[in-house]
């Protein structure tokens, strides 16, 4: 009886270490920003996401792989209208100097939206993600670009509490 729970403890263990050796990330970088925003324009801002209110996240890589970007806050978007939405997209700067939108983006990620009711409410707490692939070493730059889509005049946005993780 012994020898029987014995193996069973050493073939549950065996495989505990198994599945944990394969599946494994780190935060590479992390940032927030817990102080609200408001924006009453269709123009394109960068979003406040460092502490002190930087618009930039500093990620450093040092081996060539996918990385997994999460950027999270609480939104609410005034509108008269179903029409009205708060686009987000994740920007990312390489070491040498191109820059990607990743997906889901390109202007057609509604983070949150408008009711139709006018009023600055509703609020929601919402997350978007994307992956990279970093092809190469060194310092890459992160920024959330958020607009106001749909926008007519009176309408506006409020973001508050926003993170952004970068995991590799």
């Amino acid at each position: 009886m012994k020898t029987k729970q014995r193996l069973i403890s050493l073939t549950a263990g065996a495989l505990l270490g198994a599945a944990s050796a394969f599946s494994f990330a780190d935060v590479e970088s992390s940032a927030y920003y817990l102080n609200p925003v408001i924006y009453a324009d269709g123009a394109a801002h960068a979003l406040p996401i460092t502490s002190g209110g930087g618009t930039i996240a500093y990620v450093y890589v040092s081996n060539v792989d996918t990385r997994a970007v999460f950027f999270n806050a609480e939104c609410s978007v005034q509108s008269a209208d179903n029409y009205t939405w708060f686009d987000i997209n994740l920007e990312v700067t390489y070491p040498n100097g191109s820059v990607s939108i990743i997906a889901p983006s390109n202007s057609d990620n509604a983070f949150c939206t408008g009711h139709g009711n006018n009023i600055l409410g509703t609020w929601s707490s919402n997350e978007t993600h994307g992956t990279f692939y970093a092809s190469q070493t060194g310092w890459y730059r992160i920024r959330v670009i958020g607009q106001l889509m749909g926008y007519t005049n009176g309408e506006r946005v409020r973001m508050d509490d926003m993170s952004l993780i970068v995991m590799d």
